[in-house]
């Protein structure tokens, strides 16, 4: 059954044949699209899906191209399992306008969670380009990630530093770098970019594994440290692939 219809009856059923009233807003539509876009965004915000999906409908009555609406309605049918359906309305957003960034980056963010790395990597980097939206760090992050799984080493890497430069504290680049680094036996930068997300945000299954294997490197005589990093992997991730594989390695 083609979107648009599925959408209407959606709308029909929760609505009925009733029209828009904008009288408490003084009759002017424009202030009552985005009342009705900041209401559905609070109540999606506190997990009320139908008083967020109430109002929504109701500012996509008023503008069905409204790219905010049609991205905050997208954010909703996410959190139901309507993958697809939530990509049809990123997709509505951007042909509205092409700039809206928030749209954007969470098509981007849906791409990269299907595995479409490449479609992922170009949003990300229109993202990238829009230099007054806030999320531009992370931004840069999902860029990076893209390169990462597209096996461009060096791509991912200018768009990782790219994130750190614009937020020194983003801990999924300085994870992402710190592996690299790792990998590419520059074990003293690793360990600096390391620490740096430590003391940024709190630890992952992945960055203990790699506090533990780099503690090996440095810690020849002393293992205490690689104990300190494995106990906490095993105490605070019990469940982890790593935890059971460390436990395997053992």
């Amino acid at each position: 059954m083609p979107f648009k219809l599925v959408f209407s009856l959606l709308l029909l059923s929760l609505l009925g044949c009733s029209t828009t009233n904008t009288s408490g807003n003084g009759g002017d539509p424009e202030r009552a699209l985005a009342n009705y876009i900041q209401l559905g965004r609070n109540y999606l915000s506190e997990g009320q899906r139908d008083q967020a999906r109430f109002n929504l409908l109701k500012a996509l009555e008023i503008d069905e191209k409204s790219p905010e609406a049609n991205n905050v309605m997208a954010l909703l049918l996410e959190t139901e399992g309507d993958i697809e359906l939530a990509k049809e309305l990123y997709s509505r957003a951007l042909s509205s306008d092409r700039s809206y960034s928030p749209a954007r980056m969470n098509y981007a963010r849906v791409l990269y969670a299907q595995e479409a790395y490449g479609e992922a990597r170009t949003h990300y980097q229109l993202v990238a380009e829009d230099v007054n939206y806030r999320l531009r760090p992370d931004a840069f992050v999902g860029l990076g990630m893209s390169e990462i799984r597209l096996g461009n080493s060096e791509a991912a890497k200018d768009a990782l530093r790219r994130a750190l430069l614009l937020n020194p504290n983003i801990g999924p680049a300085l994870l992402e770098v710190a592996e690299i680094a790792y990998q590419e036996r520059e074990y003293p930068l690793s360990m600096e970019y390391l620490e740096q997300y430590e003391r940024s945000t709190v630890e992952s299954p992945r960055s203990l594994v790699l506090g533990i294997q780099l503690a090996k490197i440095f810690n020849d005589n002393d293992n205490d440290k690689e104990q300190s990093y494995a106990l906490a992997l095993r105490s605070m991730f019990p469940d982890s692939m790593e935890a059971r594989q460390q436990q395997l390695d053992q």
